[in-house]
């Protein structure tokens, strides 16, 4: 799947964007994989799959042909 990044994230992958493969394709393994690469804290960060807000806590199935967002925390104003 293709894993983009923007802000705070892509300064601390040093790429904006990247393809991965998982053996269990889901947000919550994506989450752990970025962790144990990068050390990312992604608490404060928001993902999007195919364009559309998902809960970092749930076990959403990803497919190969997604594509992921990994967005920094939006402020407010």
């Amino acid at each position: 799947m293709k894993v983009i990044y923007f802000g705070k994230i892509a300064d601390v992958t040093k790429k904006t964007a990247e393809e991965i493969e998982l053996q269990d394709k889901n947000v919550k393994s994506l989450i752990t994989y970025l962790n144990e690469k990068y050390a990312i804290d992604l608490s404060e960060m928001q993902i999007a799959v195919n364009q559309n807000l998902v809960s970092k806590s749930e076990l959403l199935a990803l497919k190969d042909t997604d594509e992921v967002a990994i967005l920094s925390a939006f402020a407010g104003g």
